[in-house]
């Protein structure tokens, strides 16, 4: 039976990787590197396939990776775990404006670049939630709830 299971690095991984404490085994460490939310257990199996099962283990207790979703099979095909974003993970006003605007643009093309012009000019958050709001409207109207509910994860987390 495949393993369609999701993984993505949590804060701890990102940081154990700029760090490179020495904490992981090597094995360990290459896993965590390819680690990047879209590729299932079956597709890093295949490119780590010594030692993996044990490997995956560790990355989990350890909290260097988190279980996000699990594939169906198909290509690009993925449903998303229940989205509750810890604050500690959340982005800053700054990230969120970045990514809202490319998001923006790159959902819904040349028609929204008023709309991510004006994101990019929001100076705070208070500034900033509504035209969110307005984009996560729009990305649902044209492209429907799950691609909007991506888009608000997409910003929202780091």
């Amino acid at each position: 039976m495949a393993d369609l299971r999701i993984f993505a690095k949590t804060p701890s991984g990102t940081a154990e990787l700029a760090a490179r404490s020495g904490a992981l085994s090597l094995a360990q460490r290459r896993l965590l590197i390819l680690v990047d939310g879209l590729r299932d257990a079956d597709q890093l199996a295949a490119i780590v396939p010594s030692g993996f099962e044990d490997a995956l283990r560790v990355l989990e207790d350890g909290g260097y990776i988190a279980l996000v979703g699990q594939g169906t099979g198909g290509a690009n095909t993925v449903q998303r775990a229940s989205v509750s974003i810890p604050v500690s993970e959340m982005t800053t006003v700054d990230e969120a404006r970045t990514r809202a605007a490319r998001a923006v643009l790159d959902l819904l093309g040349p028609a929204a670049q008023e709309l991510a012009n004006a994101i990019e000019a929001a100076t705070t958050g208070d500034t900033l939630r509504p035209l969110v709001r307005e984009a996560e409207q729009r990305v649902s109207e044209e492209l429907g709830e799950d691609a909007a509910k991506d888009f608000i994860v997409g910003i929202r987390r780091r």
